[in-house]
């Protein structure tokens, strides 16, 4: 069985837009993070603080001043926090209040002069004779002390292949986040000549050519396991991996446990976590939840780019059970198929891939950050599954889920020994150069969700929310780094999806930017499991360097598998339905799409131009014009003549399950004809 785990919260970084616009200001203000609270709080606090920002950019100002004394009563020593709870008090014109905690502020280190003068949330106490005292404070205690040092840590001294995090040898990165926790390798590893114990064929040949220096072995190479050694690699086995242990400190923050979003470590990584959110209408396994997380992609990229690789087991998220039901396929961790202990052979893989490395190529890949998309490209071109030479540029080689017994890991480690530093291929970088955007409340009711899950530079995701019958997107790779030497061959592949209907089309001569329009997708069976429904069109991106392919990147387009779509000839939505009972039932991500419990029938005039659309509901019916708006009043040849502006909020029906609901706005709209053929009108001047 795998492990349970608890989700407190959902917001993982700070959005730092300033309620009253000064951005950049206030990223220098968040930036300076002081106190001797531990580090490991740092995280938690961070996600508090996201919530806060949430709460002031909704105007809920109330929420935003009541969770700012929570976090000062938890945080007692940031005085970035008595700070943000001064700018919310004094927005709000309570002076004193706002005094009080400026006070605090300084009273805790607080010395940004320079932003203090600037900021406008300040305005209504800036002109009072105890801001000005205040202010002469700060410049006084900054003449006298200066700024607060930043915290100093020394890294810890690898000891008997374990490595300790600890408040000593770990700090705050505001920048990205994150935890940073460094450690200093000996030069020699006390692993001797073994890399692998054991009898199996890959032992064998590890040890051998670490014996002869042929492979670098994993001396420098850190393990992390993130479940309580539910399912972990054994030290015995392993004499050169160095094993990650936990401070009590850490370990009562929780950063030592589940999907890794809060810490990175100073050398190559590999890790797992056999633990899965089980209960509840967010069930998810933790490749789903590190891809609907808040800046989760964004976390997974900088792992990847650290020279970072996690495991985890795709659990219930890809079954006969549930289908697909994953967001998005991306090169940054790998699942496993399965549920606890999965995700043990590809450990193992990962680490042999690790240690067959000649030692300057590993050298060179970690320096380079390619550590991890190098060992995605052999780990792929490895499988069994692989047939011939065309294979790696389909579906056959790139799985959102992989099967350990299609691994053929003999010929894995020969092709890692084999690399030379020449032929490494470089990792494909990804930037979205345009998209089409839906119309609020036109086709797409979403207000709460935009297209875009997340942008990262080797993957992207969609999530298709809008009533047009296409989705166009037109991506560059040109910002993928061409390694001295090579000449680089631009590859996108349909992965997943209709290849036929989809287009792919070059956009310039080196064929590093594409146009890609990808039609709507019914659910249909996945390529690689014919068992199991999948609804995401996956694109790849690949470069090829003369001799190896890289690292897949990936485009994803997510569709929702509850509704029932219509088009006409024109490509014009005619119909869709979110009542139907071969639908209804279906699941999708509540994290990503918002439940409707409606079928809208729309109409056009005889240029193809839209009209309204009809909504039912539980057998009742209203109608809309093209705008969205809601008709109140018709003429005699049912045209709409006066209708109001509607707003989309959501009802929370079903735990976990929100309904997306029409809120009137008591703003109304009316509308003129030239005669009797017009079936458009015009809106008349309020």
């Amino acid at each position: 069985m795998h492990r349970r785990l608890k989700i407190l919260a959902y917001a993982t970084t700070i959005s730092l837009v300033s309620y009253h616009g000064a951005v950049s200001e206030e990223k220098k203000l968040l930036s300076s993070v002081e106190g001797s609270s531990s580090v490991f709080g740092m995280p938690a606090m961070t996600e508090q603080l996201a919530l806060v920002f949430r709460a002031i950019k909704a105007g809920e100002f109330d929420n935003a001043e009541q969770a700012l004394h929570k976090i000062i009563s938890e945080y007692p020593d940031r005085n970035q926090n008595y700070y943000l709870l001064a700018a919310v008090l004094a927005t709000r014109n309570k002076q004193q209040e706002a005094l009080d905690m400026l006070s605090l502020a300084i009273d805790k280190g607080f010395r940004n002069s320079e932003f203090l003068q600037k900021d406008p949330n300040l305005k209504s106490i800036r002109s009072t004779s105890r801001f000005q005292e205040l202010s002469e404070r700060v410049l006084k205690a900054k003449a006298l002390n200066g700024d607060v040092p930043p915290p100093q840590i020394a890294p810890f001294s690898v000891r008997d292949r374990e490595v300790l995090v600890s408040s000593e040898n770990t700090i705050w990165n505001p920048r990205f986040s994150l935890l940073l926790s460094q450690f200093d390798f000996p030069p020699a590893s006390d692993g001797g000549n073994i890399v692998q114990r054991g009898d199996s064929p890959v032992a064998r040949q590890l040890n051998e050519w670490y014996r002869r220096g042929f492979a670098a072995g994993n001396n420098g190479d850190l393990y992390d396991n993130r479940d309580h050694q539910h399912s972990a690699l054994q030290n015995s086995d392993f004499p050169q991996l160095s094993f990650i242990r936990y401070s009590d400190e850490a370990k009562k923050a929780g950063i030592d446990y589940g999907l890794n979003t809060n810490i990175l470590f100073n050398s190559i990584v590999l890790g797992n976590s056999s633990t899965a959110v089980t209960g509840g209408p967010l069930w998810r396994c933790q490749a789903r939840l590190a891809t609907t997380l808040p800046a989760g992609a964004a976390k997974l990229y900088l792992q990847y780019l650290n020279n970072h690789l996690y495991i985890y087991p795709a659990v219930d998220d890809y079954s006969e059970k549930n289908g697909d039901v994953l967001t998005a396929n991306t090169p940054y961790m790998i699942v496993s198929a399965g549920k606890s202990g999965s995700d043990q052979p590809f450990l193992k893989a990962a680490a042999s891939i690790l240690a067959a490395f000649k030692p300057d190529v590993k050298d060179y890949l970690a320096q380079n950050r390619l550590i991890m998309p190098t060992l995605q490209m052999l780990l792929r071109e490895g499988q069994i599954s692989l047939r011939k030479s065309d294979d790696y540029l389909s579906y056959r080689a790139h799985p959102p889920v992989f099967d350990s017994l299609n691994l053929d890991m003999i010929r894995i480690i020969r092709m890692a020994q084999e690399l030379d530093i020449k032929d490494v291929p470089p990792m494909v970088s990804l930037n979205v150069v345009s998209a089409s955007s839906p119309q609020k409340g036109i086709d797409d009711f979403s207000t709460f969700h935009p297209q875009a899950l997340f942008a990262t530079p080797s993957a992207i995701s969609r999530a298709v929310r809008s009533s047009a019958m296409e989705t166009k997107l037109t991506v560059s790779a040109e910002s993928t780094k061409t390694p001295v030497g090579q000449k680089l061959e631009y590859h996108w592949v349909v992965l997943r999806g209709d290849a036929k209907r989809i287009s792919i089309k070059s956009q310039n001569t080196a064929g590093s930017v594409v146009e890609i329009i990808v039609p709507w997708h019914d659910p249909f069976p996945a390529p690689d499991r014919p068992d199991l429904t999948t609804s995401r069109v996956e694109i790849g991106a690949f470069v090829h360097n003369g001799k190896y392919f890289s690292a897949p990147s990936f485009i994803n387009f997510l569709y929702p598998t509850n509704q029932i779509r219509t088009y006409n000839d024109r490509k014009q939505i005619v119909m869709i339905d979110h009542q139907s009972a071969a639908v209804k039932d279906r699941y999708v991500d509540p994290q990503v799409f918002t439940w409707r419990d409606w079928r809208d029938d729309f109409s056009y005039d005889d240029k193809g131009n839209l009209v309204g659309w009809k909504r039912t509901r539980d057998g009742s019916v209203e109608n809309f014009t093209r705008d969205g708006a809601r008709i109140i009043e018709t003429d005699t040849l049912g045209r709409a003549v006066t209708a109001e502006i509607v707003d989309y909020n959501l009802n929370q029906k079903l735990p976990g399950r929100p309904v997306l609901v029409e809120q009137g706005t008591n703003r109304i709209v009316r509308y003129k004809y030239i005669n009797d053929n017009d079936k458009l009108g015009t809106l008349k001047p309020n």
